[in-house]
């Protein structure tokens, strides 16, 4: 696929992204680095380890200084992506809602309407799998009342190869256990990865689901670059249109050994290759 080809010149962007895209970048470069792609809304990181631009550990202050770079920015924020924490993981669960009212307060003064949290840490072995589950599942639904208190809906992304939800089946086992009001993020890449067909699983979920990330994969391998894994993403986008969806599709581009020599240029390549694809409802109609 030709880089050079701007997605730009068929209209405004379809696709929203992720700073994870850009976590190489502090949290301003990011955001300017996503302007200049073309995008006018985004994710934002605070996943530990991995990609802080919100900062998950900071003071008041170090928050507040993020939010008016958010801001500033001009981009408009769907969520913000978050790892606070487990409610399966030792971690003491307050602590860990202390964390995620700080994360709401920061999406209050963003206008995210949206904090998206884990399903849970890996399984452990020493505590039954059932009370690792009731426990995430009590554990989201105290942060979805505290969320709301600011305007912010909780969303939980599930599955994820990663965690404790990590395949549909458990997804089934988890819904129930929720708030209503707990939304479910659907990351297409989680989804194939537990050996699932993203499309063809959709429409089961569809009325929980409120947000939706795209990557490419395979079974058992979430990072793989755009258009090397088996994902069908025209198959997707057209079950999710016929069965409702009505928010953005955000770019998640979490790719390890990726052939191009900088991010920049693997966003490129992936709004090449899928921008025309989510650009107009109507052709899930058809």
């Amino acid at each position: 696929m030709d880089v050079s080809a701007d997605a730009r010149t068929q209209g405004p962007i379809a696709l929203a992204c992720s700073t994870i895209c850009f976590r190489n970048e502090d949290l301003f470069d990011a955001l300017e680095r996503t302007k200049q792609q073309g995008f006018d809304a985004i994710d934002l990181g605070a996943l530990q380890g991995l990609c802080e631009h919100v900062p998950l550990f900071g003071t008041p202050d170090e928050l507040k200084e993020a939010s008016r770079t958010v801001v500033a920015s001009g981009l408009r924020v769907l969520s913000v992506n978050a790892d606070p924490g487990s409610f399966n993981d030792g971690t003491s669960p307050f602590e860990v809602l202390d964390r995620i009212e700080s994360l709401a307060v920061f999406c209050a003064e963003t206008s995210a309407p949206l904090l998206l949290l884990p399903c849970g840490a890996p399984e452990r072995d020493d505590i039954p799998y059932r009370h690792q589950l009731e426990a995430v599942a009590s554990g989201i639904n105290a942060a979805a009342a505290s969320a709301a208190r600011y305007g912010v809906r909780v969303a939980v992304e599930a599955p994820h190869h990663y965690r404790l939800v990590n395949t549909l089946d458990r997804v089934r086992e988890l819904l129930p256990l929720l708030d209503p009001e707990v939304g479910l993020v659907y990351d297409v890449s989680h989804v194939r990865a537990a050996g699932e067909d993203a499309a063809a699983s959709y429409a089961e979920f569809a009325s929980r689901v409120v947000h939706v990330h795209l990557r490419d994969a395979e079974t058992g391998n979430i990072r793989k670059v755009l258009g090397s894994g088996d994902v069908d993403f025209e198959a997707f986008h057209e079950a999710s249109q016929r069965a409702g969806y009505t928010g953005r599709y955000v770019l998640e581009l979490e790719t390890h050994d990726s052939p191009f020599a900088t991010k920049t240029e693997e966003v490129a390549d992936a709004l090449n290759r899928l921008d025309h694809v989510f650009r107009s409802p109507a052709k899930a109609m058809k």
